[in-house]
């Protein structure tokens, strides 16, 4: 029997940006929330208590320790693991249909876009503007009625 590798991606040609649209916003996710300056890298220093860098500085990550290493191990890892969630036939299938859904769409011009954007715009000023005069209207209204001498006294 030959060595097993790592999995051939499920239906490779199918849904392909889908895929790595969403492969890279899960691992840029991951990964910012591992190497950002309160994140796991520095959990790692924390309970390690290495001071000692290897390289310093190293290019976009500051410094390159154990803690360091460990949590680019970590990272690797994680982007492993959504690469193999990802290739799942139910979700691999899942972003394929989503996929071509997207390409069935008839995506609006950039006038049609213009013309809807300012018809919102033109919506919430009117809004505003209406929205604004009926409170200083009512406000006048029940300050009046609240302050005139109507009481029983």
């Amino acid at each position: 029997r030959p060595p097993r590798v790592l999995a051939v991606a499920y239906k490779k040609e199918q849904g392909r940006f889908a895929r790595m649209g969403a492969f890279w916003a899960l691992f840029f996710l991951f990964a910012w929330g591992c190497l950002r300056a309160d994140g796991l890298v520095r959990y790692m220093r924390g309970w390690l208590k290495d001071t000692d860098p290897w390289v310093d500085p190293f290019p976009l990550l500051g410094k390159l320790d154990l803690s360091m290493a460990i949590t680019l191990g970590i990272v690797a890892l994680i982007g492993l693991t959504i690469y193999a969630l990802l290739n799942r036939p139910k979700v691999a299938t899942m972003l394929i249909d989503t996929e071509s859904e997207l390409r069935k769409v008839t995506w609006p011009t950039f006038a049609d876009t213009w013309k809807g954007t300012l018809a919102v715009v033109a919506t919430v000023c009117f809004m505003l503007v209406y929205l604004s005069g009926a409170d200083i209207l009512i406000g006048a209204l029940m300050k009046t009625l609240l302050t005139s001498g109507g009481g029983a006294g």
